[in-house]
């Protein structure tokens, strides 16, 4: 029950945070939903002018391969997280988040880990550059 309720906080979190992206002025670079390696590549779940959303899974002790995170997103974290973040130049952090909690992720390269025995679920909201005309009232 605790995680249904959980799940449907994040959607209407998620929700909420779309129909605000999708007011404001856009300031992002672009549609960001590059070719990653297929660990990290996750699942379209929702996409329109302002945002994209991806559904990102690891399985236990999964590692991701080095790769770039080209622009800023929220992270929604849908299960408890125990994570290790490693960057190109070696740099470790481990960190822990409870499920439902949420952090804005800067762009950068990084290689994850999950050190959990569960697996890791976590929804991405990547905003998206508006167009520069015929966005308004369409």
């Amino acid at each position: 029950m605790l995680t249904n309720r959980i799940s449907q906080s994040a959607l209407i979190m998620v929700g909420s945070i779309a129909l605000i992206l999708a007011a404001s002025p856009g300031r992002g670079q672009g549609p960001d939903v590059p070719a990653r390696p297929a660990a990290v590549a996750g699942t379209l779940e929702f996409e329109n002018d302002a945002i994209a959303v991806l559904r990102i899974r690891m399985a236990p002790h999964e590692r991701t391969a080095m790769h770039d995170i080209p622009s800023a997103r929220l992270v929604i974290w849908l299960t408890d997280t125990h994570l290790k973040d490693t960057g190109p130049d070696g740099t470790v952090t481990e960190y822990t988040r409870p499920a439902g909690s949420i952090d804005w992720i800067t762009p950068r390269r990084h290689m994850g880990e999950n050190l959990s025995d569960r697996e890791l679920d976590f929804l991405a909201v990547i905003p998206k550059a508006r167009a520069a005309s015929g966005s308004h009232g369409h």
